[in-house]
């Protein structure tokens, strides 16, 4: 498939938002642990990995105006809460806690290489390639942060108390991942998102289970249903128009600026 039907392009253009938003979130929140993060080393680190999630988002973004005739920086910047795709996962705040900042990134680096995967399936090759390059990066943000995990679980009773915590507080928020943007379904009829939802939850939930088990963590993570409405269809936490205020505050000034 050279070219997207215009009846897909709507939805494709969600599809690809939904990723993008959720990168651009988790980038920007987690940057605020540069200079904070535990060990210097961690630190660089980090601030490197949250610097590569906001790299893929534009990349995404780029792409996306293909199917919406908007700039990259008009679509990270230039829309409304309303209009954003991100999950409620990358909207809540960690409050410079490192236990959830990690939490929230293991669910969410697992659930974007399984997404990446099967975009790196698409019938559209603009979509494929970025995916299958993104992808590649995707798998040092899982295996970094699995490390981190096992290490704090493994660690000393108060940080895995620490963890047990953030776990149990954003595990109910994890399955929002997995909700479907608008007309989804059509895309994966048409080859562009191949795959079934709730084989990649599954897999994904393994996965998760699999880095608490060697951590010696738990978490009790509820079970995806599709019916109830988030982000991924402009229902979004409070958090979100906040983050976006501080965010957008420059572009805002000036939309028009070329940088």
């Amino acid at each position: 498939m050279q070219t997207v039907p215009d009846h897909l392009k709507p939805p494709l253009a969600d599809l690809l938002l939904s990723l993008a938003d959720d990168k651009l979130l988790l980038g920007h929140l987690n940057s605020d642990w540069t200079g904070l993060a535990p060990i210097l080393e961690e630190d660089i680190a980090f601030s490197h990995l949250a610097q590569d999630e906001i790299a893929h988002a534009q990349a995404i973004y780029e792409l996306a105006g293909r199917l919406t005739g908007r700039g990259p920086d008009q679509l990270a910047f230039g829309r409304t809460p309303q209009q954003f795709r991100s999950a409620a996962l990358v909207e809540v705040p960690d409050e410079f806690d490192w236990a959830t900042a990690l939490s929230r990134k293991l669910f969410c680096d697992r659930f974007d290489a399984l997404r990446l995967d099967r975009l790196a399936c698409s019938a559209w090759p603009p979509l494929r390639d970025l995916a299958r390059r993104i992808a590649d990066e995707e798998r040092v943000h899982v295996e970094h942060t699995d490390g981190w995990v096992i290490r704090l679980g493994r660690g000393t009773s108060e940080s895995n108390a620490r963890m047990t915590r953030a776990l149990t507080a954003l595990a109910p928020l994890a399955p929002g991942l997995f909700e479907p943007v608008e007309n989804q379904e059509q895309l994966a009829a048409a080859g562009l998102y191949p795959g079934d939802e709730n084989a990649m939850f599954q897999s994904w939930l393994a996965g998760v289970q699999d880095v608490l088990n060697r951590a010696g963590l738990k978490a009790s993570i509820p079970a995806r249903d599709p019916s109830v409405r988030g982000g991924r269809r402009g229902v979004h936490t409070p958090h979100l128009k906040g983050i976006l205020d501080e965010m957008c505050e420059v572009y805002r000034l000036e939309p028009d600026a070329a940088w």
